[in-house]
Formats: C-alpha cells, structure tokens, sequence
C-alpha cells in the first residue's frame, strides 16, 4: 500500500506515472531478491486437547522472482531449527496468481515428545520418546492437490494413555509394532489428494483419514503385513489348518509358522495369541472311537475294582485285544438286543446279518448313541493351540513369554468349514 502510487492523490506527474503503469503489460512490481537472516516464525494450535507451539530460529534464506506478474514463480528456499535441535529445511516454488504451489518442507531429528499433542489428539496417547524426521511435499496445480506425508521415526515409544472421546479407535500400538523395522525404525509414507474448488474438502480431515485408513488397514489384517516383510506368497498365515479329529501339524502349515517365527524375530514388541478351535461335523466323527474305548474302559475298571482291594481309575485300564472285543459285544448287545445275541456257546452274533462283521458292525451302531462331548472337542482344540506354542517355541524359537494360548472355541461361524485355529497379534 505504501510502494503504489494513489491515483487520487499526489501530483499529476505521479498520477499519470501510475496510470500509465496500470495499462502497460510489464509487472507492477519485481523483486530480484528477499533476503531473510536470523529470522524467526511461531507456530501454535490452540485447537487440541493439549495446546501446542513450535519456534524455529536461525532462519536463513530467501526468495526470489517476487512479482505481481500472472506467470511470475517465486523460488523459495529457507532453513532453521526448531526448538534450537531439530535442522527444518524450506524450499520450492509459488506461482501466487495462479495459485500454483511446489513445497517441500523437512525437519530432521525433532524430539517426538515435543509433539505430544499431536498424538494425543489422534490416538489418545503422549509420546515418552523417539525422534522425527518429516518430510513433506505438497503440491497444488489448477486446484488439484497431490502430496505426500514421509515419517521416519527412531526409538519410537507412547507414553501414558490421554483421555480423547475423539481419538481413533484401531488398535495403535499394534499399527506402530508392524510398522517397526528390524532397527526399531519406522518408516510411514501418506499419500493425500483432493480438489480445493470442493466446498467440503478439509486437508485436516483428508490427512487425518488417510493415516486412520493406514493404521487401521495394517491392524486389521497384521499378518499380511507380516508375509509381505518376507515375500511370501502364502495368501493366510493367520490360520493353521488340521485333519479331522487331529492336531499334528502338516509340512504347509509350519511352513506359515516360519514365516511368522521370522516376523516376531525381528519385531519383539509383537506377541502371538492362539485360539485352538475344533468342530463338531467334521471332527466328532474321527474321535468318537476314543469316546466308546474310554466308555469300554470304564467297564473293565468297574470288572476289575469289584475283585481287587485296590482300586483303579478308567484311565489307567489298558485294554487287551480280547477285553477290547468281549466288552464291545457285551455293550452293543445290551444297547442294540433286537440286532445281535449270543450262541449258545456264547459266541457274539448278529441276528440278519449273518455275513457281516460283528465287531464292525456293533461299533457302527454303538458310534450312533454316543452323542458328541464337548468336553472332548475342547481337549482336541486345546492340542492344536498347544502344538502351535510348541512349535514356535522349539522350532521357531520364540520365547514362551511372547505366546498366550486363548480360551478354545468350537464351531467358530468364521471358519467356513474349514478345520482351522486363529491366531492374533498384540502388541507390548
């Protein structure tokens, strides 16, 4: 206001000196050079739970190709500290009359602590340590906006939990696990993009989105995260499946394991969760023979502890081939009368099918009346979590103290058929 001339005001001279100005096609204006040394600039943001202010001294640099001419791009470069540690560079290019922007903006070592409020207003938490360095890109052209958010941060750790209502709700300390490199670095890249002729276009927001999207994707779906650290070509090393009615582990299964047993390696704030499932269709049929032997084995410990003093328990009956048979005819006769008796000699037979396999026979019908035990199916998924932690503890070499066995489910709805057990990451 004070450099152009009023043409209300002044002498003539002047008056027709800025007229003639105002038509000509040359720049009202032009500046070879702005040079800026020991500058300072205050930053603030009175608008979180926990208020925030950054200083940056020692601010040196400048610009050049300052002009109010409609092409005129303004270069820009200028460098600093913030908080007098952390090294800020400024540089890039303004085309103010367009409204053309190409900034590219780092800091280099800034104490995370510093930005607590940052944290605290996105996930709830403070921050006890680490360091950043930031590098941002932001680019407008025709109202288009690309940019590009990098975060390398060293010796990241949360703090003590804040209480936000607003804060996101993806499980962030297992995001921040995965993100973690062999170092303890991490390393995040958030691309953002938008329209700023669009009325509800909020760069808050959009930035705020696109890092709650990546967080929460890297949450949902850890050991993808886990595979890809690896190359692996495996689709799902969140599940181990299992034949029917056991819980060895197959050769495609702890090949999953070893790719996880690397990943937890070399993340060591991640831990492994089991959930050892079983089912009722598909494995209640290849465990039910234990079932009738333990039925078979009650019934000679009752045999036995009527004639001996001292008395034994079911479990600790071992069953001879002959028992094994006698026990079975005299079970499937009592249960079944109309289909199976004895000889006169005594010998077990079947009455219409003179043919058949009576011991075959008598288990297929004794397998009818023996209704699936819970108990059992729980027993069989508490062996497969069990053999997972085995062997991750013995083959992958995982510490015992990194691995929880969670309580057993059958019939998960999520399986799909699929004889499996689950497993999940948390985070220390």
């Amino acid at each position: 206001a004070n450099l152009l001339i009023n043409k209300s005001s002044g002498p003539t001279r002047q008056t027709n000196t800025a007229a003639t100005a105002s038509n000509s096609s040359k720049p009202w204006y032009k500046l070879g050079k702005l040079h800026i040394i020991e500058g300072s600039s205050d930053f603030s943001d009175l608008s979180l739970i926990l208020p925030f202010a950054a200083h940056i001294e020692s601010l040196d640099g400048g610009a050049s190709g300052i002009a109010s001419d409609s092409d005129a791009s303004i270069k820009m470069a200028l460098s600093g500290n913030a908080y007098e540690l952390a090294p800020v560079d400024i540089k890039g290019k303004i085309s103010p009359v367009k409204g053309n922007y190409d900034i590219q903006v780092s800091f280099n070592g800034l104490p995370m602590p510093l930005v607590s409020p940052y944290m605290v207003q996105f996930a709830g938490y403070k921050v006890e340590n680490g360091k950043m360095n930031l590098d941002l890109n932001y680019k407008v052209t025709d109202q288009q906006l690309t940019a590009s958010n990098k975060l390398l941060i060293d010796h990241f750790e949360l703090g003590e939990k804040v209480d936000n209502p607003n804060a996101v709700t993806i499980p962030i300390k297992l995001a921040i696990a995965l993100l973690k490199d062999d170092s303890g670095k991490l390393n995040f890249d958030v691309p953002v993009s938008g329209s700023l002729e669009d009325p509800r276009f909020n760069l808050g927001e959009v930035i705020n989105n696109a890092f709650t999207n990546s967080l929460a994707k890297l949450a949902q779906a850890p050991f993808k995260v886990m595979a890809s650290l690896f190359d692996s070509h495996e689709k799902d090393i969140s599940t181990i499946s299992f034949s029917a009615g056991e819980s060895k582990l197959e050769k495609s299964e702890t090949d999953k394991l070893d790719i996880i047993a690397k990943a937890l390696q070399a993340r060591p704030e991640l831990n492994l969760q089991l959930k050892g499932a079983a089912y009722q269709a598909q494995d209640w049929p290849a465990i039910r023979d234990d079932a009738l032997y333990d039925q078979l084995k009650k019934r000679r410990a009752d045999e036995l502890n009527k004639i001996n003093a001292q008395k034994i328990r079911p479990e600790y009956v071992e069953l001879s081939q002959s028992d094994y048979q006698r026990l079975l005819a005299a079970m499937f006769i009592e249960q079944f009368p109309l289909l199976a008796d004895k000889s006169l000699l005594g010998t077990p037979q079947l009455k219409n099918q003179k043919d058949a396999d009576f011991y075959e026979v008598a288990k297929q019908k004794l397998y009818e009346i023996i209704k699936p035990e819970e108990e059992r199916l729980k027993g069989l998924a508490i062996w497969r979590a069990q053999a997972i932690a085995k062997y991750m503890l013995d083959k992958g070499g995982i510490n015992q103290a990194r691995i929880y066995i969670l309580d057993t489910t059958l019939d998960p709805p999520e399986a799909n058929k699929k004889i499996i057990s689950f497993l999940t990451l948390s985070a220390n």
